[in-house]
């Protein structure tokens, strides 16, 4: 019997020194949905986003991810979880939650390749009413009428620092019932890993970094509905002047198809279409060696530039003051 703790990837909150060009970005270009403002954050919603928000975007002197939210099956999963992160001593404490967007408390934890996560059960699922109802009776709302109709949250790309923070911190993943399916090697060497907790072919994906500093992005991703929406993304992105750093191109590691943009605010930020569905209970992780299979596990066909690589934020060193010192504290690192 498997007892699987996390459900999914709830959201992601990024930060941006250019406010009103990431948002420009994420609801005229990409076609997110705003559903509400706090302080310096600004959250928004895919159309299929189950629940109130997938992406809080918050103003900041730097790029980069600020939290990572999983929601857990239960209550008793939520226990079970954080005991798994106070074991290994990387417990943060409790929020308070956001109750005006149906979020309950949740537990925040470092991450051993130095971002921050938090785990959270009490969570509404979210549906509009009025105008944006959408006759289709599963979906949260209608699609939008402009950009790119991005459809939903599909993953996170995280940096480890270094070998050691990679290793700790898929052994701490896989304890939190994440399945590995696919793995990146060079030669003898694991630098790469695709895994999830819902079934698809990733919903987190973790690598090193070749900056070798603690706690960075490497990109966000959003569903599209139809391939053909990643072209019309690469005219979107040509035509307003963004930077396309990878694609169109098909992925051989998940088998999507892809496009990469740096937003404004210097995040990168991917669209994707396809990927297979797995849940075969004894999958064993399929191997790709970049000595045997080159490039073809990132790009197919297509192609990428050198700067998919680089990250947020840019300088990599530009980590916030209050991150930094959670990670000097949880693992012992400087950045």
């Amino acid at each position: 019997m498997v007892n699987k703790l996390l459900s999914q990837l709830a959201s992601v909150e990024i930060l941006t020194p250019k406010i009103d060009d990431t948002l420009w970005f994420f609801k005229d270009i990409l076609g997110l949905y705003e559903v509400g403002r706090k302080g310096k954050s600004v959250y928004l919603r895919g159309w299929e986003d189950w629940y109130t928000y997938s992406l809080k975007v918050t103003e900041s002197d730097t790029a980069g991810v600020k939290e990572i939210v999983w929601r857990t099956y239960s209550e008793n999963d939520l226990i079970d979880a954080i005991n798994i992160v106070n074991s290994n001593g990387l417990g943060l404490g409790w929020d308070e939650g956001e109750p005006d967007m149906g979020i309950g408390r949740g537990y925040k934890f470092i991450l051993p390749s130095g971002q921050i996560g938090k785990l959270v059960w009490e969570m509404k699922t979210w549906r509009a009413s009025g105008e944006l109802r959408s006759g289709y009776k599963a979906r949260p709302m209608k699609k939008p009428t402009k950009g790119v109709q991005a459809r939903d949250l599909s993953h996170i790309f995280i940096f480890a620092y270094n070998d050691g923070a990679l290793a700790k911190t898929v052994e701490l993943l896989k304890k939190l019932t994440f399945k590995v399916n696919e793995i990146l090697k060079e030669g003898d060497k694991k630098i790469a890993y695709w895994m999830a907790v819902n079934g698809t072919a990733h919903d987190l994906a973790i690598g090193l970094d070749p900056s070798g500093v603690p706690a960075r992005l490497n990109h966000v991703t959003f569903n599209v509905d139809y391939a053909d929406d990643i072209l019309r993304a690469a005219d979107f992105y040509t035509d307003y002047g963004l930077e396309i750093v990878g694609g169109p191109l098909r992925h051989g590691i998940t088998d999507s198809n892809s496009l990469y943009v740096k937003e404004p605010g210097g995040n990168l930020i991917e669209v994707l279409h396809g990927g297979y569905l797995n849940v075969v209970p004894d999958w064993e992780p399929v191997v790709w060696d970049t000595n045997e299979d080159g490039d073809r596990w990132l790009y197919y066909w297509g192609h990428v530039k050198e700067a998919f690589w680089h990250g947020s934020p840019i300088p990599a060193t530009r980590i916030s003051d209050e991150l930094k010192e959670i990670v000097r504290q949880k693992l012992g690192a400087k950045i």
